[in-house]
C-alpha cells in the first residue's frame, strides 16, 4: 500500500477564512454584474408600461461619430394622434451604437422618413420608437455563474460536519458519502450552467458565422467603393484591442446601399499590423471586390471565407468543455457517494440512524448475482461518435476554407501546415468509431459471481459464460486486480497516482476450451486492504477479462466489485 494517507481532520479557521476571501470575490463580482444586467432589463421592463401612439418620421439616417461603435441611428419624430404634440428622437431608451453600419440600418429600416409609425410615450412625456429588449435576460447566467461558485464555494467552507436526525456526528464513512453527495450535485449543477452558457455563445461566436460562410459562397461578386478605412481601437481594463472599420457602398439600379462588414467573425484582438495590412488593401476611394446577398441587396461583406478572428469560436468550447467535466465529476462524486453507502451498510435513500449501522453480513443462501460492467460498449461507441463529430465538425469549415484558396489558386500554405495535426486528430477518431463497430460484434463476456460483495478472507465461486460468437476468441484471462489510487496536488496541478498492489490471474485458457465458459474458486487474500474511498485516497478492487482475437478489436471488459473488511472477531 502507499504511504499517503487521507487527512479527515477539519479545516482550520485561517484556511476557511482564505477560501471565503477567494470565493468571496466571485461571488461579490458576480453579483455586480447580475445587478447592473438587472438595472437595464427593468428599463427594458418599463417601456412596456408605457403608452403607445401614432408617430411621423421626420428624419432618419446613419451617422458616423468615431468612436468605439461609430455607427448611430439618427431618427427625429412627432406624434400624430390627439392629445399633447410631442418630439422624440431615441431609438430606445439606451440610445444603440453600433459597431458595424448594417446593424445601424437594420434598426432604422423600419422607420424610412415619413412614414408614420408606432411610438410610445411615458407620463414625463418621454418618446421612444422601440420598447427595451427583454431577450436580454439570458445574459444573466454569465454573472450568474461567478455567483454560484462563490455561493457554493462559501457554503462549503463553513458547513458543518454531517449529523443525523438527532444532531450526532455522522461516522467518517458516512459524513464523507453526505458530503460527496452534496458536492456531487453542486457540480452537476454548475456544469449544466456552464454548459448552457457554452452552447448560447457557441451558436453567436461560431456556428452562426459558420453557417453564414456557407451561404455567402453563393452570394454575387460586385464592385464597391470604399468610403471609409481605418483600424479601429477598443480600450478595457486588460488593454487596447483593434479591429477593421471599412465602410463601402454599392448601386445595383435600387438606390445607393452601404455595408461595413468586412468577414462574419467580428470581434477585436490585440495585434495591429494585420489590421493595417487590410487597411491598406481597401484605401478611401478605391473599387474592391465585395459579395452581396442575391436576395437581400443591402446584405455585403467583403471576405467570405474565414478571417483571423475565427479563433474566438473557441471560447464557447472552453466553457462547454468545463461544463461536460463537472458533470463528469461530479456524476462520479455520487457513484463514489454510492460506494461509500454500501460499505458503511446505509444507503443514500435510506433514513435509519447512522450510529446504528453496520457493516452488512453476506447470507450464503441469498444466491448468486451477475457483475455489472464499468461501462457498456454502446456507451463507449456513444462517446466517440460524439468526439468525432463534434471535432471534424468544427475542423470541417477550416478545411474548407483551405479547400477554396487552393481552388482559387491562393495556396495559404501557413493554415495547411496548422490544420495538419487537427485533421489527424480528427482522422483517429473516425477510426476509432470503426474500431468502436467492430467491438460491438465481439463475443459478450458474462460473469456471475457467488458473493456480489464478499469480505477479506472470503472464497467465491466464479462463474464466466460468452455470449456470441464465441469460437473467435483465440485466449482468454480472467484477472483479480486490486488498485490503490492517490490523488495530491503539485503547484496548481492535480495528479492521480494509480498502482496496482495484487494482480492474480484466476484463468489464462487457450482455444478451444476459452469460449466454452467455465467456473472458479477466487479467494480474496485476508491480509490485504478492503475497498476504501477517502479525498485524496481509494482502493479499487475489479475483476478483468481480457480475450484476443485475430485480426479484429480484443475482448476488454472490467467488472468492479466491493470488496468489505473482514468481519470482527467475536
Amino acid at each position: 500500500m502507499g504511504k499517503r494517507k487521507a487527512s479527515n481532520e477539519p479545516m482550520g479557521f485561517g484556511a476557511k477564512l482564505v477560501g471565503t476571501l477567494f470565493f468571496g470575490f466571485f461571488f461579490a463580482m458576480g453579483a455586480v454584474f447580475t445587478w447592473l444586467l438587472g438595472q437595464e432589463l427593468l428599463k427594458s421592463a418599463d417601456t412596456y408600461q408605457w403608452q403607445e401612439r401614432r408617430c411621423e418620421i421626420l428624419h432618419s439616417e446613419v451617422s458616423r461619430d468615431g468612436g468605439e461603435d461609430p455607427y448611430v441611428p439618427v431618427v427625429r419624430y412627432r406624434t400624430l394622434d390627439a392629445g399633447p404634440e410631442l418630439q422624440g428622437q431615441q431609438l430606445r431608451r439606451d440610445d444603440p451604437t453600433f459597431g458595424d453600419y448594417g446593424s445601424a440600418a437594420n434598426q432604422l429600416a423600419p422607420y424610412p422618413a415619413g412614414a408614420t409609425v408606432a411610438c410610445f410615450a411615458s407620463s414625463e412625456g418621454d418618446l421612444v420608437l422601440q420598447r427595451g429588449p427583454l431577450w436580454m435576460a439570458a445574459f444573466l447566467l454569465l454573472p450568474l455563474i461567478f455567483v454560484a461558485i462563490g455561493g457554493i464555494g462559501i457554503v462549503a467552507m463553513w458547513r458543518r460536519d454531517a449529523t443525523d436526525a438527532q444532531g450526532r456526528p455522522l461516522p467518517e464513512d458516512l459524513g464523507r458519502h453526505a458530503k460527496k453527495t452534496g458536492t456531487g450535485r453542486g457540480l452537476i449543477g454548475m456544469g449544466v450552467l456552464f454548459a448552457a452558457v457554452g452552447a448560447l455563445a457557441g451558436w453567436f461566436l461560431a456556428f452562426q458565422p459558420l453557417l453564414q460562410i456557407l451561404d455567402a459562397q453563393r452570394w454575387n461578386a460586385h464592385r464597391c467603393i470604399v468610403e471609409h478605412s481605418s483600424v479601429r481601437s477598443h480600450s478595457s481594463d486588460d488593454g487596447t484591442t483593434y479591429s477593421v472599420d471599412i465602410l463601402y457602398r454599392w448601386d445595383r439600379g435600387r438606390g445607393e446601399e452601404r455595408s461595413s462588414r468586412h468577414g462574419f467573425f467580428g470581434g477585436s484582438s490585440s495585434g495591429i499590423e494585420g489590421k493595417r495590412e487590410i487597411v491598406r488593401a481597401h484605401p478611401v476611394g478605391a473599387e474592391v471586390d465585395c459579395w452581396i446577398h442575391p436576395e437581400r441587396s443591402n446584405e455585403a461583406v467583403l471576405e467570405r471565407g474565414l478571417t483571423a478572428h475565427a479563433w474566438l469560436a473557441v471560447i464557447p468550447l472552453v466553457f462547454f468543455g468545463v461544463g461536460a467535466l463537472l458533470i463528469h465529476q461530479g456524476r462520479r462524486r455520487l457513484a463514489k457517494a454510492e460506494s461509500l453507502g454500501m460499505l458503511s451498510g446505509t444507503a443514500p435513500s435510506e433514513t435509519r440512524d447512522a450510529h446504528d449501522a453496520v457493516l452488512p453480513e453476506h447470507d450464503p443462501r441469498s444466491g448468486s448475482a451477475p457483475l455489472a460492467p464499468e461501462s457498456s460498449r454502446g456507451m463507449r461507441l456513444a462517446g466517440i461518435v460524439f468526439a468525432a463529430l463534434f471535432w471534424n465538425g468544427i475542423m470541417s469549415f477550416f478545411v474548407y476554407q483551405a479547400w477554396q484558396e487552393y481552388a482559387r489558386g491562393r495556396t495559404d500554405w501557413f493554415l495547411i501546415l496548422f490544420l495538419v495535426p487537427f485533421v489527424l486528430v480528427g482522422i483517429g477518431l473516425v477510426f476509432g468509431i470503426g474500431y468502436g463497430i467492430l467491438a460491438l460484434r465481439n463475443p459478450k463476456p458474462e460473469l456471475v459471481a457467488s458473493q456480489p460483495t464478499p469480505r477479506l478472507g472470503d472464497a467465491l465461486d466464479l462463474q464466466w459464460r460468452f455470449h456470441g460468437n464465441a469460437q473467435r476468441l483465440q485466449q482468454v484471462r480472467i484477472v483479480l486486480r486490486g488498485e490503490e489510487r492517490a490523488t495530491y496536488t503539485v503547484g496548481t496541478n492535480t495528479h492521480t497516482a494509480t498502482e496496482t498492489f495484487m494482480e492474480r490471474v484466476l484463468a489464462d485458457l487457450p482455444a478451444p476450451a476459452c469460449g466454452m465458459g467455465g467456473h472458479v474458486r477466487v479467494e480474496i487474500p485476508a491480509t490485504s486492504m478492503h475497498s476504501f474511498e477517502a479525498e485524496h485516497n481509494a482502493v479499487v478492487w475489479s475483476l478483468a477479462v481480457e480475450g484476443d482475437i485475430r485480426r479484429w478489436p480484443d475482448v476488454s471488459e472490467k467488472y468492479p466489485i466491493v470488496v468489505l473488511p473482514r468481519r470482527a472477531e467475536g
